[in-house]
């Protein structure tokens, strides 16, 4: 009891002090060792270190401590009041908010009710101070390998809702937000990618045309093809993100942005026919309709196509049989997805000047 009425004195005195608050050091020190003190100073302390931080800069470090231990309290109501406070020490020393913002990020492994209370702080601060948190979150939360689930959550959901909901609003916050995905894109997963594709894709830069270097974008969702193994056309996962870069490029080709990057890809890892077979028929079809789809969408350099020419020539004899009699099943998907393509080489007729093309 006699601990609670120390802390309770000490709350009145600097209150009574009005402008000369801050000449109280022992009485807000008082308050601060309540966070070591029994669950009654805790709670207090919870409530009134935030409540006079501003009034003491010299003792800062000590206050930040002691509402960082009691985030980490056995007591939900002590430690769900000590996050809810983050924020507002952020406000009153700004010079704390990368600190503080790492620390919340760091509380997002919590769970349940703990997790929603550290969401909502996490979120505020982001609306006080945008380029801070986002900071943290790429370089922090992204890297961590317990934290990555919680932080790309958290930016998929909370951060997208901040900038569509008009929290945060200026441009240069959203292109350095932008910025930083496309950073991040060089080690995530294909749902990652895809989601960090979306949300810029969302964005008000994105849909204004005013986003810079749509080409560099594209790039990255090349690159993402062999980012994390290398390449094995025998490999499931590596045909995948073969189609979730073409998926995600498709809208950048269709905004005049070259898709010869991707093409070249396919010339050299999927077209030629030794790796073409190693595909299944299902495999086939989508990678075929994939790079059909970039031919006509992606605006193609006359060395692209003149490169991938023979190959789907080779392509086509391999999947078509001669004989009209013959036996052989055909897989007319892929000889649509081929001969389309091959129609768009018309311009060079070298290319289908070939006798086992026309005996097809």
């Amino acid at each position: 009891m006699a601990e609670l009425d120390a802390i309770y004195n000490a709350y009145n005195e600097i209150t009574d002090a009005g402008e000369n608050a801050p000449q109280h050091v022992e009485a807000y020190s008082q308050i601060i060792a309540g966070a070591q003190g029994t669950e009654g100073t805790k709670r207090l302390a919870a409530q009134f270190i935030p409540t006079f931080f501003k009034y003491f800069p010299n003792l800062h470090s000590r206050a930040i401590d002691g509402v960082f231990d009691l985030c980490e309290d056995l007591l939900p109501v002590v430690r769900q009041a000590a996050i809810k406070s983050l924020p507002s020490i952020c406000r009153d020393g700004p010079q704390h908010t990368i600190k503080i913002a790492d620390v919340l990020c760091q509380l997002l492994q919590l769970d349940d009710e703990d997790l929603v209370i550290v969401q909502g702080a996490l979120q505020t601060l982001l609306v006080q101070s945008p380029r801070e948190v986002l900071a943290v979150l790429f370089t922090q939360g992204i890297k961590g390998v317990e934290l990555r689930d919680k932080t790309v959550d958290f930016i998929t959901n909370q951060v997208v809702t901040a900038f569509r909901t008009g929290l945060v609003t200026d441009p240069e916050i959203e292109l350095f937000f932008v910025d930083e995905m496309r950073k991040a894109m060089g080690s995530v997963s294909d749902s990652e990618l895809e989601s960090f594709a979306k949300i810029i894709m969302q964005t008000t830069l994105y849909k204004t045309g005013a986003l810079e270097n749509l080409t560099g974008l594209s790039h990255i969702y090349v690159a993402h093809i062999t980012s994390e193994v290398p390449w094995n056309i025998r490999n499931p996962d590596s045909v995948k993100r073969v189609l979730v870069a073409g998926k995600l490029s498709m809208p950048l080709f269709q905004r005049n942005i070259s898709a010869d990057l991707l093409l070249e890809f396919f010339a050299t890892h999927i077209l030629p026919r030794n790796e073409f077979e190693q595909l299944t028929d299902k495999q086939r079809a989508h990678v075929l309709r994939l790079y059909t789809d970039s031919i006509t969408t992606g605006h193609p350099s006359p060395a692209v196509l003149k490169q991938a020419g023979g190959l789907l020539g080779d392509l086509l004899v391999m999947i078509v049989p001669a004989e009209q009699d013959s036996t052989t099943p055909v897989e007319f998907a892929q000889v649509e997805c081929l001969v389309l393509a091959l129609n768009l080489f018309t311009q060079d007729p070298d290319l289908l000047d070939r006798d086992d093309l026309v005996a097809r």
